[in-house]
């Protein structure tokens, strides 16, 4: 073992000074608990430490510095010592590399050979930041009409006297055979935010032909409220935006009048759109019903005559419409937005009972839109029962 005579005076002070410390740690020990025994076995296991062996025999042996005191030789030439290795402390295990992936058996796949499918996670989303929430609610112009909880827009000349429209509201009877209500759609390829699951492949802004996620989507979840009340419904599933935007009403109107003349029972046409709200800066809103959660807002677009077509009947669409939103707004009030009354008649002259109603935004998702469909088409059924 190697020796450094020049360091002995030094040791004798070192192991003197550890006496000492021991002496008092013993005293103060004894004062502390009351107990000698205790005070003597608390001693013993202090000095017998790893950290205590350690630094005297590093100091009495002259070992060279290491971070724990001993080189990989000095462990060595230690371990070689019954009595020394015992102070030897542990060293931490080398991450080895990570063994190899066990094997399988055979007899752990299942019959087919196979390991057990796993769905494929499902695609999703998160619909962007951005986009404003809005419950719209009358304003301060003068186009807007009020009386109670009903709202009109007003975009054309003529008077509204809405007290005495839904007083005549025309009543949506059930009674008899064949189905009671159309669900169509116009602009059947609009569609909504993608968010969550519901991903779609565009065909346009905000326009997709998956049916899945388009507005015959939105229609199949109306029409499943009315058939679970034991009303049947007609769904025209017709992509009537597609391939041309242009001249869709032209095209629905062959849809209509062919399923009116097939089917004389109904007495209810929906023509089902979604809005768009966009902000001359770009800002995209979605309408929220305030008093249902995770809900858009409807609005039911009215026609009539003022541009000269011809749309006789106008007044007892208004009606049936204006029925509606007084119903809407005693159940849910903030769920329909004001009603909107056009010049343009939206191929609402073919039958006193046509609507077109506009379920949320595109700023709105799907899901939204489907809450505020359901409950539409819930309203629209205990009005019928009735």
């Amino acid at each position: 073992m190697r020796k450094k005579r020049t360091t002995r005076p030094m040791v004798r002070g070192l192991r003197l000074g550890a006496a000492a410390l021991v002496a008092v740690l013993g005293g103060w020990l004894l004062w502390l608990v009351g107990d000698p025994g205790a005070a003597f076995d608390q001693l013993r296991e202090w000095a017998g430490s790893a950290q205590v062996s350690l630094a005297l025999l590093s100091a009495e042996l002259g070992l060279e510095e290491h971070p724990d005191g001993l080189s990989g030789w000095d462990r060595l030439v230690l371990a070689q010592s019954s009595l020394l290795a015992g102070v030897l402390p542990t060293a931490e295990p080398v991450p080895s590399s990570p063994p190899p992936e066990e094997s399988r058996d055979l007899a752990e796949l299942d019959p087919a050979g196979e390991d057990e499918e796993t769905d494929s996670p499902v695609p999703s989303t998160t619909a962007p930041e951005g986009i404003i929430p809005k419950t719209m609610v009358p304003g301060t112009s003068a186009k807007y009409i009020t009386a109670g909880n009903v709202s009109v827009y007003n975009h054309t000349d003529y008077t509204v006297d809405i007290p005495a429209l839904i007083e005549n509201a025309p009543q949506l009877s059930v009674a008899g055979e064949g189905p009671k209500v159309l669900i169509y759609h116009s602009h059947a390829t609009e569609s909504y935010t993608m968010d969550g699951t519901d991903i779609y492949e565009p065909s346009g802004d905000h326009r997709t032909l998956d049916t899945n996620y388009n507005m015959v989507r939105v229609g199949e979840e109306m029409k499943a409220v009315f058939e679970a009340a034991g009303i049947g419904v007609v769904h025209d599933t017709t992509l009537y935006d597609y391939p041309s935007y242009n001249d869709a009403y032209k095209r629905s109107l062959e849809g209509i009048a062919a399923n009116l003349e097939k089917y004389p029972s109904i007495v209810l046409a929906l023509d089902v759109h979604r809005d768009a709200l966009v902000a001359n800066d770009g800002t995209i809103y979605k309408v929220v019903a305030g008093t249902v959660d995770d809900c858009a807002q409807v609005m039911m677009v009215m026609g009539t005559d003022a541009n000269g077509q011809v749309h006789p009947n106008w007044r007892v669409n208004l009606a049936l419409a204006l029925g509606i939103q007084s119903a809407l707004a005693n159940k849910w009030s903030t769920l329909a937005r004001p009603l909107v009354l056009r010049p343009t008649r939206f191929n609402q002259h073919l039958s006193t009972g046509t609507i077109l109603v506009e379920v949320g935004t595109h700023g709105n998702t799907l899901q939204e839109a489907i809450t505020a469909a359901r409950l539409y088409a819930r309203t629209v059924v205990e009005l019928m029962e009735q």
